[in-house]
């Protein structure tokens, strides 16, 4: 029998729900966030994004996924592209320029960089959000990502925490 957890915060009872979604959810998980945040949810903070185009990578955790599947995403991808679930999940390198317009960069117009892995964002951004927002996104019932979620993923999958807005 489980044991029951208490909250620190309220002394209420937890419920702690797990979730393990399949390769072909996380690819639609991948592109909603991705595609959400780079068409308005991160425009206010985010100058841009950078990334190899033609690079072909192997899938993340490949030594997990079935062996046929791993021979497949091998093929040469033409063109990646961040927006596509199909392509994320191989975890390619990104670059973030961000905060051109703030802090010590004020009038220089010069961005800061941050680098990531395009799948490792989403899968970290997701695990550092609060609870209730994080079973929201994971229930495919309910799965609902607009762009202030996909804004929270991408910053804390980068940043370990919002840091803008």
């Amino acid at each position: 029998m489980n044991k029951v957890e208490f909250s620190a915060d309220t002394g209420a009872p937890r419920i702690i729900v797990q979730s393990n979604p399949t390769w072909d959810q996380w690819v639609e998980i991948c592109e909603a966030v991705w595609v959400t945040a780079l068409e308005g949810g991160c425009n206010y903070w985010m100058d841009d994004l950078k990334y190899d185009h033609d690079r072909p990578w192997v899938p993340w955790k490949h030594s997990q996924m079935k062996s046929n599947m791993v021979r497949e995403w091998r093929k040469d991808i033409p063109d990646l592209d961040i927006k596509n679930g199909n392509h994320c999940i191989r975890n390619f390198p990104i670059k973030v320029y961000h905060n051109a317009d703030d802090w010590a960069g004020i009038g220089t117009g010069e961005s800061e960089i941050t680098e990531g892995m395009s799948f490792e964002v989403i899968t970290e951004g997701i695990n550092n959000l609060p609870p209730e927002v994080k079973l929201s996104i994971m229930n495919p019932y309910t799965c609902d990502i607009d762009a202030e979620i996909a804004d929270q993923i991408v910053q804390t999958g980068l940043f370990g925490s919002a840091v803008y807005g």
